[in-house]
């Protein structure tokens, strides 16, 4: 397509070269700071310091850029209001993931009580269990496990080899992605007279919609209610959630992250990568756990944490900031140790 054509599509203002074509998207990052761009690529520059590093971008690149920035440049889409908007339509208009014709594959194996939507699409290779309910629109791919009586809502994308349990529901226009396992059993023991009794997982995993659970990401059923995901909260990959947990809605938890069991994360709260969350306590609403952090206690409304185990991140950084004096003040102390044994040493008069 062409720049105007472009710009028409995403109703903003195309400057310069209307008829340049575009055939994709680059990041301007990959760059390096001598390097042309790419002809008939489109690149995303709403930074003023981003365009210092890359100066050729202003005569050589078609670019989205902001109101402010677009008067340098030969071609570009002019954003009025927001940027990274319309820069996610770009991306979703040059999207290459595939889409599917409706139906069950020959290839699927699909067990007569269930109930598949029409316009759902079950690749080759998925497994549809007895009562499971997979909903209009939804994409099933190879390697999928859909186990019995579990409901799969509307939309939903499930990426190879997904499992969803027995009797787990997922919300509509989900998407789960591969190697993804919704419903194993939570780890529940009790050990008595020198035996290990299992105790039986009987609740079941409850996710809103608009969810998405990365690739690898494990979330325990509870022991006798349900495990639940709330509305348009985002798990990266390789993350842990243990039973009975409770996910509140709008929430982000970074990859390779555990959380123990019968946690409570409230809304808006914000999980950064490689955090262990203790069994049994809140994440308040609106706080925040820094990268590599083990929270032991419960945190306060909007406040960010950090450490092992994990304090207000403020204080946490005073400490780490007094941490590197600490060798400057342990030779000054042995040196005023030194000066006061002398002292002591010397003969009263």
């Amino acid at each position: 397509m062409t720049l105007q054509e472009l710009g028409k599509m995403l109703g903003i203002e195309a400057k310069g070269d209307g008829d340049y074509a575009i055939l994709g998207v680059r990041d301007v990052e990959r760059l390096a700071a001598d390097q042309l761009p790419e002809e008939n690529l489109l690149y995303f520059i709403e930074s003023p310091a981003v365009l210092k590093r890359h100066p050729a971008m202003l005569d050589h690149a078609a670019v989205l850029t902001t109101k402010e920035l677009a008067p340098q440049f030969s071609r570009a889409l002019v954003c009025a209001a927001d940027i990274r908007l319309d820069f996610i339509k770009v991306l979703k208009i040059f999207d290459k993931t595939p889409t599917f014709e409706p139906g069950i594959s020959s290839g699927a194996k699909v067990d007569p009580s269930a109930v598949v939507a029409k316009s759902a699409a079950v690749l080759p290779g998925a497994v549809i269990m007895a009562d499971a309910v997979i909903e209009a629109g939804c994409v099933v791919y190879p390697g999928v496990v859909v186990e019995p009586h579990a409901k799969v809502g509307e939309g939903t994308l499930l990426y190879p080899c997904a499992v969803i349990g027995h009797h787990c529901v997922v919300g509509k226009h989900c998407i789960i992605y591969g190697g993804a396992v919704i419903g194993a059993d939570g780890f529940g023991y009790y050990d008595k007279a020198g035996q290990r009794h299992k105790i039986p997982q009987i609740g079941n995993v409850v996710i809103s919609d608009f969810v998405e659970i990365g690739a690898g990401c494990t979330i325990d059923r509870a022991t006798i209610e349900s495990t639940t995901i709330g509305e348009f909260t985002k798990i990266d990959d390789q993350v842990h959630i243990g039973h009975n947990c409770r996910i509140g809605r709008f929430i982000y938890i970074i990859g390779n992250s555990a959380i123990g069991g019968s946690v409570v994360i409230e809304d808006g709260a914000m999980i950064s990568g490689m955090v262990i969350v203790k069994d049994h306590l809140k994440i308040a609403k609106g706080s925040g756990v820094m990268g590599m952090s083990g929270v032991a206690q419960d945190t306060e409304p909007g406040q960010a944490y950090f450490g092992t185990p994990a304090i207000p991140a403020r204080e946490a950084h005073r400490m780490h900031s007094a941490m590197r004096r600490l060798p400057d003040l342990i030779a000054r102390v042995k040196s005023l140790e030194a000066q006061l044994a002398q002292r002591e040493e010397k003969p009263r008069p």
